[in-house]
Parts: structure tokens; sequence; C-alpha cells
């Protein structure tokens, strides 16, 4: 009897050992396909790897294996033997379309393109099946090639470096949207610090089948010039899909993407509130369609523009890029971009410079080299010009998207899937320098504090081109520290007008109609309240009634015009600057009750090369200025006169009080102009103007 049951036994074991084995492989195989089928291709690399180790001679395991070496840039080197091989042992048509892909995407471009040429002879004698358009898709790839050895030929310098860590990891890291002057950047992550964890399609956890979702993430640039250790923005984040597409110039708008079950995509806009960011809203039917999908964007620095990707109906092909305009208040109408800029094949990534007229974006068409390149167009006479690439190395045979720059353009900022370069896994943000092809933007950049009786306020800052009379969407400071961020492009003169609750507004023109290069600014702005400004005019006043009190007294023992009394030494102040408020102290301590009967102070307000452009209407109250024309072409406007630096001193404060924060007092012997530092250096002109 056991000499019959344990041959059974053991036929037993292995008929057990095969069915789990046998399940084991259907699991495998099923992993397998799920990762490619959601191209997850590291992944199913693996996965198909280890399945056409065991079973080499499945035809079909080592064929989705080429297929993920050519799609995962960091073994697309193996496509080629995958498919030279498989090209051996069978007659496959399709394996001279997939060699001439892999081909393509090692730069192997003359290899690529009699195969693919090949291919399509043939494509009529056999029919694929799978609906994907192979024609199509190899028609594509030939114009990439022919575009790859044109480009070869025409490599550009760029030094292109992966940002690395804190920002970039082993997980997925793109679509960087920075500040315009690259201090904040909030980008899209997605991986095991995900909300939600792996969730499936109906967003549901699965750990199994799932996968990660998105999120908003944002990193400040410390002073080191490193970015720091990135943070969630939590206000914005939920379990699903939520990508950062763009922030507007100041950072004080964050454009997001968000899908879900019931939404193929729509782009919403938070708002900086403080320190924190609003719950998204979505932006209203003209930019989000009902059924279509919409991710992303880009707004222009005055507000009035929001250029977007859809896959809308009435496009050129795919996603097209369509622009809407701000009408009362709102997105108006949205008209596609047209063929200047639009292909038959996938346009996306739109970003708009704060220059108004230098557009960057990603196209699969114009002269991509393959998958999505990066491309750039500048508007003038109020058309986009023909649309460029911005070349190898920056473009790869892989996806090259979400290109944006800096205000300066020295720098850009974009996302890639490429292989080697540093990356350190997935998705990751690298930086390019010099950021844009030839000329550089230019733009004026003004950065400061708006202050509230001398400290940080919110306030709201309205811009108008004065001789266009257009007005540019306001803009507020921040309500904790009072900064505020503004790009304005040239060839206009602007009215800057600053207001707060409880405060005297104040205004300023700027003249930036002959601006030709890139202009950084700090402009720090001066509100009082009516109570400070009464105080203040009244501490002046009184401040001058005892200067002159003091003068009176002077010269019955020390009068300063009195030419047998020395001059005061100016040694300690010579080749110094009086923008240094520690220096000008000095000077009026030194200095400041000395007067000579042809010396005179005057406060100079204002110097334009276009004067009628400046308005002095804030200023009336202390009398109609001195408006002269120098030789040097420019007007200068000065306000009243004094005897001594103090005098002129507390007049300049009272123009500072009323919002003319950049008054400073020059001095004048016999007519002729002088600054107070030319005058420093010639010691007031000695006894020679007594």
């Amino acid at each position: 009897m056991q000499k019959i049951l344990k041959p059974f036994l053991i036929l037993i074991f292995i008929s057990q050992a095969l069915n789990i084995f046998a399940q084991r492989k259907d699991e495998l195989e099923q992993n397998a396909y799920d990762l490619l089928n959601y191209a997850q291709y590291a992944e199913a690399y693996t996965a198909f790897d280890q399945l056409s180790a065991k079973y080499p001679k499945n035809i079909d395991y080592k064929e989705k294996l080429g297929i993920c070496c050519i799609r995962f840039a960091e073994k697309k080197d193996r496509a080629i033997e995958v498919f030279t091989e498989l090209k051996s042992k069978t007659k496959n048509p399709l394996y001279d379309y997939y060699l001439g892909k892999a081909y393509h995407v090692n730069y192997k471009f003359d290899e690529a393109i009699p195969l693919l040429e090949g291919f399509l002879a043939n494509i009529n004698s056999f029919k694929p099946q799978d609906d994907f358009d192979y024609k199509k898709d190899a028609e594509l790839t030939l114009k990439n090639c022919a575009n790859g050895k044109e480009l070869i030929n025409n490599k550009v310098i760029a030094n292109i470096t992966n940002i690395g860590k804190p920002v970039n990891t082993e997980e997925d890291e793109y679509v960087p949207c920075i500040t315009t002057d690259e201090s904040i950047m909030f980008f899209t992550y997605r991986g095991k610090k995900s909300l939600g964890g792996k969730q499936n399609g109906k967003l549901e956890p699965d750990e199994k089948n799932g996968k990660y979702l998105e999120e908003v993430y944002v990193t400040y640039k410390l002073p080191d010039s490193t970015w720091a250790e990135p943070k969630s923005v939590t206000s914005v984040n939920t379990k699903g899909n939520d990508a950062a597409i763009s922030v507007s110039p100041d950072g004080k708008l964050l454009f997001v993407y968000i899908s879900d079950t019931k939404n193929p995509g729509d782009i919403y806009v938070s708002t900086l509130e403080g320190k924190e960011f609003t719950k998204p809203k979505p932006l209203n039917k003209n930019i989000n369609s009902v059924d279509f999908w919409e991710g992303s964007c880009s707004i222009s620095a005055d507000g009035k523009s929001l250029y977007f990707a859809s896959e809308r109906p009435g496009g050129l092909g795919g996603r097209d890029i369509w622009v809407s305009q701000k009408i009362d208040g709102d997105w108006g109408e949205a008209k596609n971009m047209g063929p200047s800029i639009n292909t038959p094949y996938d346009d996306d990534a739109p970003f708009i410079h704060p220059d108004g007229i230098t557009l960057f974006f990603s196209s699969k068409g114009h002269q991509s080299i393959g998958g999505y390149d990066i491309m750039y167009t500048v508007k003038r006479d109020n058309e986009w010009l023909k649309p460029s690439s911005m070349g190898l190395p920056l473009n790869t045979t892989e996806d090259d998207r979400y290109y944006v720059i800096n205000s300066k353009g020295d720098k850009g900022f974009f996302s890639s899937d490429r292989g080697g370069s540093g990356g350190l896994g997935g998705q990751d943000i690298y930086q390019v320098t010099p950021g844009i092809l030839g000329d550089k933007p230019v733009i004026a950049l003004l950065k400061g504090v708006i202050y509230g009786d001398d400290k940080p306020v919110q306030a709201k800052i309205e811009i108008t081109k004065i001789i266009q009379k257009e007005k540019i969407d306001p803009i507020t400071s921040d309500k904790e520290d009072g900064k505020y961020m503004l790009a304005l492009s040239p060839g206009a003169v602007y009215n800057i007008k600053v207001s707060a609750e409880g405060f005297e507004p104040v205004s300023e023109d700027l003249d930036l109609e002959n601006l030709d290069k890139y202009m950084e600014s700090k402009k720090d702005f001066y509100l009082y309240s009516q109570a400070k400004l009464s105080n203040t005019l009244a501490a002046n006043n009184n401040k001058t009634t005892e200067n002159s009190t003091t003068n009176s007294a002077d010269k019955t023992e020390n009068t300063p015009c009195n030419t047998n009394v020395p001059l005061p030494d100016f040694s300690i102040l010579k080749g110094k600057s009086l923008n240094n408020p520690e220096v000008y102290k000095q000077l009026i301590e030194t200095a400041g009750n000395y007067c000579a009967k042809k010396l005179i102070f005057k406060v100079q307000i204002a110097a334009y090369r276009h004067p009628k452009n400046y308005n002095y209407s804030h200023l009336t109250q202390y009398g109609k200025p001195e408006i002269v024309d120098y030789p040097d072409g420019i007007t200068r406007f000065t306000q009243l006169q004094f005897n001594t630096i103090k005098e002129a001193e507390a007049q300049r404060q009272k123009a500072i009080a009323k919002g003319q924060t950049d008054a400073w007092i020059v001095a004048f012997v016999e007519g002729k102009r002088y600054t107070l530092e030319e005058l420093i250096m010639l010691d007031f002109l000695g006894k020679s103007i007594n």
C-alpha cells in the first residue's frame, strides 16, 4: 500500500507546484502588460526582461521588452539589439518599423531612414492587429530624422544641468513654474509622498495595480543659489490629480491642473493670500470645455492674456495652443493661435515671457527631432514669427516640455525624462544657460517693499500706460512683508499708483519708452496716513524754525556767511557716496548750517528726457516747480530754494512724505549746477563764492 501511495502523493505535489508556477507566471505576465498599458516603462522593462529571460522562445515578451527599451531612455540603446535579433528570426514587417524607431531614439538617423521608408513601402501588404496608426507615426519619425540631421550640424552651445536634490529624486518631478525673478519654483511631484498612496482609476486605494497621483510642491531659492527642501502646497493638494502648470510673474496666482473620475482635466487658479494659497477655482467655460482636456497655461505679465493648451474641436490636430483675452474682469472667447504656432501634431505647454512678445511651447511638429521638443517664437508687428527649435542638446529624441525662463533670459528650466545628463530617475527638472538663443528679452523688473507709516503694508498697485491710456491688471503687495514684484515691457510711459486703506495714495511715472536692455531696479514706496503727514509737516516746520533761530544767534558770534570763518573740513566725506545714510547724516552734521552769499540749495524732484510724461500734481502744494532743459538732453525739475542744506533737507522730507521718494538736493553757485558730491570735492568752492 505504501509503495502505491508514495508515487501518488508525488504526482499531487508536482501538480500543485505546476499550478502555483503557472499562477505565478500568469500574475507576472498580467503585471507586465498592465505596467506597459499604464506607460510605466521602467517597471514594465524589468517585468518583461524577467519574462523574456525565463521564456526566451516567447516572441511577444521579447517584442514588448524592445518597446519598453525604446520608451525608457535609460535602456534605449538595448532596443537596437532586441529588434535586430527579432528581425533576424522573423519576417514580421513591424520589426522594420520598431528597429527604425530604435535607431531614431539613439540619434542614428541615417540607419533609421531606410528601415522606415521600407516599412512604409510595404505597409499595404499587411494589416497590424492593433489600432495604432503605424503609417502616421513612421512618417512623423522620418520627419524627426530629417530635422535631427539638420540640427546636429547646427548644434547649440548650452550648459544643461540636472538641478539635483533636494528637488529631484528617484521619483517624478516635472513642470517647473518660476516667478520671474527666479526666487520661487512650483512644480509637480508624483511618487511615494503623494496623498492617498497608489490609487486605481476610481481614485480608490490599490497598492497592487494602482499608481501614484500628482501633487503640487514648492521650493525657494536660498542665498547660496541652491534650492530649499520642497514642501507640499497643502491648501491646493487633494487625493486626486493636482498638478502645477503655471504661476504669474509676481507669484500671486498659481494655476493648477485638476482631473477626477468625472473630468478629463481642467485648469484652476489659486490666489496667494498672506502666506497661503486659496482653494483652487475653475476658470470659466471659455477656457475649460465640457468634455475635452485642458492642461497647461501661461498668463501674460499685464494679466490680460491667457495662453493655454486644449484638445477641443476646431484645432489643427491633437493638442493646440489657444489664447483668451480678459474682458470685464474675466476670460473672453478663446481663439486658436493658428498654423503659425499649431501643427497637425500635438502642441502644448505654452509660456509667455513677461516681455509679452516671446513665446515658448513644446511641439511634436515644427522642427521636432522626436516626441515633444521646445520651440520659441517672437511677435513682430503684431504677428508671430515662424517658430524655431531651441536645438540640440536642449531638445532630445525624448519628450522635452514645460520650458520657462527668468525675466533676464540668462536661465531656463524644463523637465525631461532623458537618459544620462545626471538624471535621478523618472522625470527630472533641468536648468539650461543661456535661457534663450539670440537677443535677450527687454523688460523692466521692479521689486521692493511698500510701507504704510514706515511699516510694511498690503497695498494695491495700479499701472497705466499713459500715452496709450491702457490699464494693466492691478497687483497687491504681500500683507505681511509688503513685498511686491512688477514686470513691465518697454515702449511706454507708465503711471504707477500705490494705495492702501487708511493711507494717502502716491503716484509716480516711469519712462520705459526707449528701454533697450534688461533692467532690474529696487523701488520702495512710502504711504502715510493723514495723521502721520500732519505730524511730519509740523515737525519739519518746527525744525526749520529752530534752524532759523540758530542761524540768527550765530550771526553774533559765528556767522556762517562771514568770510573770516573757516569752512568745515570735508576731507572725511570726499569720495564717499551720499546714498549711504550714515555718510549723508555726517554731511548734514558737518555742513548743514553752512551758507554763502552766492550759494543756494534746491530740491530736485525729477529728471526726464520726456518731461511731458512727469506728473507733479502731488507736490503742487509747495509751489510750481522750476523746469530747465539741460544740454545733456535731460529736463530737470526743482522746487524751492534755500540758504542751507538743513533747510533744503526739511523740504526734501516733505516731498518724500508725499511719495516723491527719489527727491534729492542739488546746489547752484551763480546759476551753475553742482551735485553735493561735486561740491564736497571742491570744498564748497571755499571763499571764492563769498
